[in-house]
C-alpha cells in the first residue's frame, strides 16, 4: 500500500539527511576504529562464507540447510533475516561500493517474498498463494527494509517496509486487542507486537506519518497492561510472562526512537527502566539462542549510540567473544549455540543459515557502532 502523498514529499527530504540522522557512526571505512575495523573483518569473511556454503546457483538465492536437497530449499523469512541485517550493518559502517551494492541485491531477492494473495511478506520466496503469514516475520523483514534505506538512502525501501507495517495493523491486530502470531490466530505474540512496534517507529522517525505513531501507541498501551510482567518486562505470549531477549530488544529500540521523535521524555524513561531491568534479568551469557540474542544485542548497541552507557556495548561485545570462543565450526563458520552447544538446543536444526546468519549480524553491528573511549 503506497504511502500518503504528504509522506512521500517528506521521504524526499528525510532521505536526503538520512546518513547523519539515521546511521550515527557511518562515516567511511577510513574512520572505523580499531575494534570496529575487525568486526568489519570478521563479518565480511562470514558473509562471503555464507554466500558461498548456503548459495543456490540453481534458484539464484539462499538455502535454509546446507547442501539441502530438498524440493523448497530457500531459507525462509526468520531464517534469512539475519544475514540480510548482516549487510545493511556492513553497509551502514562503511558505506562501500561493494556493501551498498550487497545490500542492492539482497533486497531485490527480498522483495520477492510479497505474496500478494496474503498481502504481506510471506515466509517462503515466490509464494503467490493463500498461506500461513507470520506478523513478526513481516516486523523483521520490514525493520531489514529499513535499515536498508539507511544503508543505501534508496526511498523504495521504505515503500517496501511500509508494506509490512501495514498488513500487520490490518491483519495482526486482534478486534480485542493483542497482536496475532500469525493469521492462523494461535495466540497474541510478543515477538510479533515488539517487531511490529520496532518497525513503526522506525517509520515514524523517518516520515513523520501519525499513522505509525498511533499505531505503536496503540499496540505498546495494550502491552503495558496486558503483557507486561510485574517488573516491566514484555511476556513472550499471553499467559506467559517469560522474559525472553528478543521481545525486550525492539520494544527498548521502539521506545527510544519515538522518544527522540516525538520529544516526550516519558519514553526515554521507559527505555531507560526496560533496558535496565532486561540487562540484569538476562544476564551477561545470554543464552536463548543465537537468532533471538542478536536481535537483542543489536537494539542495546543502537541504545548505546544514543546514550552512551558502555553497559550496552560491553554486553555484545562479551558475547561476540563467546561466538568466537564457542560457537565456531570451522574457518569463518559459526554453526554451534554461543554456549558451545548444540543449536537444537535452541529452537534451531543443524546447519541452518540464521545460526551463521547471527553471528555474522553481531560482528557487523559492531563494525557499525564505534567503541567507547579506551577499547
Amino acid at each position: 500500500m503506497d504511502l500518503p502523498l504528504g509522506a512521500m514529499k517528506r521521504l524526499a527530504i528525510t532521505s536526503i539527511i538520512a546518513a547523519s540522522l539515521l546511521v550515527p557512526g557511518a562515516a567511511g571505512a577510513a574512520s572505523l576504529s580499531g575494534p570496529q575495523a575487525t568486526y568489519r573483518s570478521l563479518a565480511d569473511r562470514g558473509f562471503k562464507n555464507a554466500q558461498r556454503l548456503w548459495g543456490n546457483r540453481r534458484l539464484h538465492w539462499y538455502n535454509d540447510r546446507l547442501n539441502s536437497h530438498k524440493k523448497f530449499p530457500l531459507a525462509t523469512i526468520w531464517s534469512l533475516v539475519p544475514l540480510f541485517e548482516s549487510a545493511n550493518a556492513l553497509a551502514i559502517a562503511d558505506r562501500s561500493h561493494a556493501h551498498v551494492a550487497a545490500v542492492r541485491k539482497i533486497a531485490a531477492g527480498a522483495e520477492k517474498y510479497f505474496n500478494r494473495a496474503m498481502h504481506g511478506y510471506g515466509p517462503y520466496k515466490g509464494d503467490r498463494e493463500k498461506e500461513t503469514v507470520w506478523f513478526d516475520d513481516n516486523g523483521w523483514w520490514g525493520t531489514a527494509f529499513i535499515d536498508a534505506w539507511r544503508a543505501t538512502g534508496n526511498r523504495r525501501y521504505i515503500k517496501d517496509a511500509d508494506r509490512a507495517f501495514r498488513f500487520i495493523a490490518r491483519y495482526g491486530w486482534a478486534s480485542g486487542g493483542g497482536m496475532w502470531w500469525n493469521t492462523r490466530h494461535p495466540y497474541k505474540s510478543g515477538e510479533a507486537l515488539g517487531s511490529a512496534s520496532m518497525l513503526g517507529a522506525w517509520l515514524y522517525k523517518a516520515t513523520h506519518n501519525g499513522f505509525y505513531l498511533r499505531q505503536v501507541d496503540k499496540w505498546t498501551a495494550w502491552a503495558d497492561q496486558n503483557m507486561a510482567s510485574s517488573d516491566g518486562l514484555y511476556g513472550i505470549k499471553d499467559g506467559d510472562s517469560s522474559p525472553v531477549s528478543y521481545v525486550q530488544g525492539p520494544q527498548i529500540e521502539a521506545h527510544r526512537l519515538l522518544c527522540e521523535a516525538t520529544g516526550d521524555k516519558a519514553r526515554c524513561d521507559r527505555t531507560q527502566q526496560l533496558a535496565d531491568t532486561a540487562y540484569e534479568r538476562l544476564g551477561q551469557d545470554l543464552d536463548y539462542g543465537p537468532q533471538f540474542d542478536t536481535i537483542y544485542l543489536r537494539s542495546l548497541l543502537f541504545l548505546y549510540s544514543r546514550d552512551h552507557d558502555r553497559r550496552w556495548y560491553d554486553l555484545a561485545e562479551a558475547n561476540a567473544q563467546r561466538v568466537l570462543a564457542n560457537a565456531k565450526t570451522g574457518s569463518d563458520l559459526y554453526l554451534a549455540a554461543w554456549d558451545g552447544g548444540p543449536v537444537t538446543r535452541h529452537q534451531a536444526q543443524p546447519n541452518m543459515i540464521q545460526t551463521q546468519g547471527a553471528a555474522v549480524e553481531l560482528f557487523a553491528w559492531l563494525a557499525a557502532t564505534p567503541p567507547p573511549p579506551g577499547s
